[in-house]
């Protein structure tokens, strides 16, 4: 099992950008080739989602809603962060330092935005909800990460993370993390998150040991991911790094760089599929905000519903159902939500517990046994009795027309 962070996921940035910094686990290459083009969305599509974002916290802004975030931990003191990080279990049998890309994704995601005291300080997709951290790996600066990440049995790992965030109340799970192949372990942390109302997010990553091969748990039903697009208009990424084709691309979010805050300060952005990653579990958290009763596959259709830029045909493994709109999001959940699974109670309709038959239940069918030979002289006499019917109607057609010629 493998799991790979994918190079130019972080930048620190200053008056300009200073440095990226590559971060990778042990023995993965620092760059990827690219296995498909991101979608290309014409000019006015970045301002034009920054709208629909406006739009959409003119309705929520996140409020209610706890973000379970598996990945490297949470600094809970940054800026934008104070007050909103609740910590889960850590899994990592290592030195905990001040994690820097668990908190870079959580204030991109939740920052909670400009304040007097801070009037700089980033505003995350969903700048009122909160993040349950759950530590399932350590950064790649941690002292023994490399040999740690070699041990680990990724999918039991990842499970554990995901069942406990269900567990405790996440309404949305992101995974940062992956496993080259499922289990059955994983497969049930899954389910037994979608059985809680919860849904499950993870980054599009590659296979690192066969490229364009599914990853878990990205591959399996129900969970959700967002492919890269880069917007005209957005700041773009210092490099760019593209998601692969994968039939588990919900949709397409930007991996232009978002401002976030570090442990060690602001100045800092996420990018590529970090990004993307944002703003799908951004809108995801918006929608669980005004209706938190709606199931996961609803959820994920009314993203795919309000999409713009639809690629030709409707969908794609690279743009998913096109360019994510979390402002449209929210009004296709409205319609959603007021859909009923079971039909109004009223006469004429029937409880779901209600027998479909009325009087006593059928009993026990008898079947007769009929020997061979029987059955065998029974299909013959059938067959006799239709050549004979044949002829009759042969025969008869044929006298109607001569007697038709006499008279003639």
């Amino acid at each position: 099992m493998l799991r790979r962070r994918r190079a130019g996921a972080v930048c620190a940035a200053g008056a300009a950008l200073a440095f990226c910094a590559a971060v990778t686990a042990p023995g993965a290459a620092a760059a990827t080739a690219v296995r498909a083009r991101p979608a290309s969305f014409g000019p006015g599509s970045g301002s034009q989602l920054i709208n629909e974002l406006a739009n959409a916290w003119k309705i929520t802004q996140g409020s209610g809603v706890t973000v379970a975030l598996l990945s490297t931990g949470v600094d809970p003191s940054v800026t934008g962060l104070a007050g909103k990080v609740m910590t889960g279990p850590d899994y990592v049998n290592l030195p905990f330092p001040a994690p820097l890309e668990g908190t870079l994704f959580a204030s991109a995601t939740v920052g909670s935005g400009p304040t007097s005291a801070s009037p700089s300080a980033p505003i995350g997709r969903a700048p009122q909800a909160k993040i349950l951290s759950i530590r399932i790996a350590p950064d790649a600066s941690v002292r023994g990460a490399a040999a740690w990440s070699k041990t680990v049995d990724w999918d039991s790992l990842i499970a554990r993370g995901i069942t406990a965030a269900a567990r405790d109340g996440a309404q949305v799970i992101y995974v940062d993390a992956y496993a080259t192949d499922s289990s059955a372990q994983l497969e049930k942390a899954v389910k037994y998150a979608t059985s809680k109302n919860a849904v499950v997010i993870v980054s599009e990553y590659d296979n690192a040991q066969d490229p364009g091969a599914p990853v878990y748990p990205g591959s399996l039903p129900g969970v959700l991911g967002a492919g890269t697009a880069f917007l005209p208009g957005l700041p773009p990424p210092s490099t760019e790094f593209h998601t692969p084709r994968n039939e588990s691309v919900l949709i397409s979010a930007p991996g232009d760089q978002l401002a976030a805050s570090s442990p060690s300060g602001q100045g800092f952005a996420t990018q590529n599929i970090y990004s993307a990653g944002a703003w799908l579990t951004g809108t995801v958290a918006l929608i669980k905000s005004v209706y938190p009763s709606l199931r996961p596959a609803l959820v994920a259709r009314a993203i795919a519903l309000s999409a713009r830029h639809q690629p030709p045909g409707g969908y794609n493994t690279t743009e998913g159902f096109g360019l994510i709109n979390p402002a449209g999001a929210l009004q296709e959940a409205s319609v959603l939500a007021k859909l009923r699974t079971t039909a109004a109670s009223g006469p004429g309709v029937a409880s779901p517990s209600a027998r479909l038959a009325s009087g006593p239940a059928p009993g026990v069918i008898n079947a007769v046994h009929h020997s061979e030979a029987k059955l065998a002289g029974l299909g013959g006499s059938i067959a006799f009795g239709i050549i004979c019917l044949v002829l009759c109607v042969l025969l008869r057609r044929r006298w109607r027309r001569q007697g038709s010629v006499r008279m003639s």
